[in-house]
């Protein structure tokens, strides 16, 4: 399979594309600019495409509007701890054929990757689309909050997620304070009522959710 990356992290992108090249794919375009992939995709036949843009331009979104008028045209698999900007927007339009939860396994990645390859449309990590819901609160949670949030549904101490994710208790208690803020809740008790409410739980405590080595 002939694959690109396409990552704002220059290196994040080089050891995903060593990585994916381990497991027997092609990688024929590595980058860290959008304007790379897109005036070199064509040409390199790409088949299936991995994109995280979040902060430059064009968009992501952008970017697979412009990918998906390309003969032959390019599976786009979204793998970000971001889902802002109309991406599931453009998710249900059909320009992202995958979007994948950077908190995932690289395992959930590759396989997400093939099967896009063979013409499903996938999101793992993020609630189902009649979960998501209007409220955003998916789209505000980063990758390092939802495993936050994931250990303190599980009835976690702070000091418990500060050795699980090697932080500090403060971090820990800010990244609380922040999830509390984006829940709209007051009190770890009534997190996780209202993360089932919006469709977290199923990320949360799934097992395509586990963290990803860095």
């Amino acid at each position: 399979m002939r694959l690109a990356v396409c990552d704002e992290q220059g290196l994040f992108a080089s050891v995903l594309a060593t990585a994916l090249d381990q497991q027997g794919h092609l990688t024929v375009l590595t980058t860290h600019e959008p304007a790379v992939l897109l005036s070199s995709a064509a040409e390199a036949r790409i088949e299936v495409c991995v994109l995280d843009i979040v902060t430059a331009r064009p968009s992501a979104v952008q970017v697979a509007e412009q990918l998906a008028r390309l003969d032959p045209r390019p599976a786009v698999v979204l793998l970000t701890d971001s889902c802002r900007d109309g991406v599931w927007d453009a998710y249900e339009r059909g320009l992202f054929q995958g979007i994948v939860n950077k908190a995932c396994a690289f395992a959930v990645l590759t396989a997400a990757i093939e099967r896009v390859a063979d013409g499903e449309q996938v999101s793992e990590g993020w609630p189902p689309p009649e979960r998501r819901g209007d409220n955003g609160v998916v789209d505000a949670l980063t990758s390092r909050e939802l495993e936050v949030l994931r250990l303190v549904v599980q009835g976690h101490s702070t000091q418990l997620m500060a050795d699980e994710l090697g932080v500090s208790r403060h971090t820990i208690r800010t990244h609380v304070q922040q999830i509390l803020r984006k829940l709209g809740v007051h009190g770890r008790g009534k997190i996780a009522r209202v993360a089932a409410a919006a469709g977290l739980l199923d990320a949360v405590r799934s097992p395509t959710a586990e963290r990803r080595p860095r």
